[in-house]
């Protein structure tokens, strides 16, 4: 398990041209203070934000929310227009350097107001990404330091503070295995300063079905500490198969099972959200372990335009098809209305505190109609 949430996002950037529909240039930045003209065009002011979303009773649908890479994503639009059905969105905007000093980029402050008003509750999602890759190295800076360490979360707390952010959503990625002790005091800290002002802490991590502590990947997530501190923790259920494996699904339904056996063993069932991959993988004979990333739609235009039908893996509960173009045999692995039911399925039966959508806009629409309805 090598990839997961951090090398989509990195594909998305570099493959980015070679998708349907790409333009391959980057979003212009939105400004980061929108301006009010009175106390009625104010956005909402977080009031109890933990208590409306934390709990055993309590189930969720959380939508990551990022502009990140030249896919037509339509991540506005989907917010818009099934607001009604999610509780929580992270925004993928914010970073962070050695020092602790959070950053932004991208920023549209209008659609997270659009979400509060429309009774969500809205996280700002800081990460360690740095041109096209995850930085381990500022990681360590902040972390292995206990004064820049609390710099950032003074940061962080300061950042829910100017923008009315109702928490903190941490995805911090490819940390060493020497970081892990520190990790969990950060997030533990960090969880205690949001505490205090009523925030809430989400935090995103690899998935695994056991512990190395010394795997370069997944090592320095120990999920029994980060899920004592942290108040929601998704685990990253997709990437199965991605870059530098061979093909295969994005998420099989086995796999999804024993990520939350071990998980459940180890972090409080009520906190655990698990990850839907709304987006499929097309392997490429002349690139054995770089798939592209595309869209659900994108999926389906392909199988359409080459006359092939969807077929559907029975064991491992996957979508997927293959064709030959140009003497390039190509095998797309997808999610679809029926594999992901079957992954909510799995998240009710185990009682697990909610479902988190990775990446809005390029979803299948019946997600919303044929699986999430009456969920969260």
């Amino acid at each position: 398990m090598k990839r997961y949430l951090t090398l989509f996002i990195v594909s998305f950037i570099i493959l980015g041209s070679a998708l349907l529909g790409c333009a391959g240039a980057q979003p212009t930045p939105q400004s980061s203070s929108p301006s009010h003209k009175g106390d009625k065009d104010k956005p909402p002011q977080a009031e109890a934000s933990r208590k409306d979303v934390l709990g055993s009773e309590k189930r969720v649908v959380l939508g990551f929310y990022t502009d990140l890479g030249s896919v037509e994503s339509k991540a506005k639009q989907s917010v818009i227009k099934h607001i009604k059905a999610i509780d929580e969105l992270a925004f993928f905007w914010y970073s962070f350097d050695g020092t602790g000093k959070v950053k932004n980029a991208n920023v549209d402050l209008s659609i997270k107001e659009i979400a509060q008003k429309g009774g969500v509750k809205v996280y700002a999602l800081v990460h360690n990404l740095s041109e096209k890759q995850f930085d381990p190295q500022v990681a360590h800076q902040v972390l292995a330091n206990p004064v820049v360490r609390k710099s950032f979360i003074n940061n962080l707390l300061a950042l829910t503070t100017k923008e009315n952010w109702d928490g903190i959503t941490i995805d911090i990625e490819k940390i060493s295995s020497a970081d892990r002790n520190n990790y969990s005091t950060f997030i533990k800290e960090l969880q205690s300063a949001l505490k205090a002002k009523d925030k809430v802490l989400n935090v995103s991590i690899p998935a695994k079905y056991h512990d190395d502590p010394n795997d370069t990947w997944s090592g320095a997530f120990d999920y029994a500490a980060i899920g004592k501190a942290a108040d929601e923790v998704v685990l990253m259920t997709y990437e199965e198969h991605g870059v530098g494996t061979t093909q295969g699904p994005i998420a099989s339904q086995g796999w999804v099972n024993r990520v939350i056996e071990y998980a459940t063993g180890k972090i409080p069932k009520e906190k655990i959200v698990i990850g839907l991959p709304v987006y499929a993988s097309n392997w490429a004979s002349n690139k054995p372990t770089s798939p592209t990333y595309i869209s659900y739609a994108q999926a389906n235009n392909l199988a359409r335009k080459h006359k092939v039908s969807i077929l559907y893996d029975e064991t491992q509960q996957v979508p997927h098809y293959t064709f030959t173009d140009a003497g390039v045999r190509h095998e797309i692995y997808l999610e679809n209305v029926r594999s992901l039911s079957a992954k909510l399925d799995c998240a009710k039966k185990n009682q697990l505190h909610g479902v988190a959508i990775w990446r809005l806009g390029i979803e299948d629409p019946l997600l919303w109609t044929d699986v999430l309805t009456n969920y969260g």
